[in-house]
């Protein structure tokens, strides 16, 4: 399990080290900062496999999100 963590923590590394430079190079700040949160959001969801830890399903919740927009288009739509 440390072997996959340090796998884990070494891809995003190299990931962050391949693109970083070029963001900071042409000065993309608000990119830099959205790709920091979804690093940090792979790292999480990567690190809580590995360690099997409880995961909340992303497709329920948007399940949950979108039903009643649906619904009420297929009201319209549908007489």
């Amino acid at each position: 399990m440390l072997l996959d963590v340090l796998l884990i923590l070494t891809g995003f590394a190299v990931i962050v080290a391949i693109e970083l430079p070029r963001l900071i190079k042409q000065k993309i700040y608000r990119e830099i900062v959205i790709f920091f949160v979804l690093i940090a959001l792979g790292i999480t969801l990567s690190l809580g496999q590995v360690l099997q830890l409880p995961i909340p399903n992303v497709t329920k919740g948007i399940e949950t999100v979108t039903r009643p927009i649906f619904k009420a288009v297929e009201r319209i739509l549908l007489p």
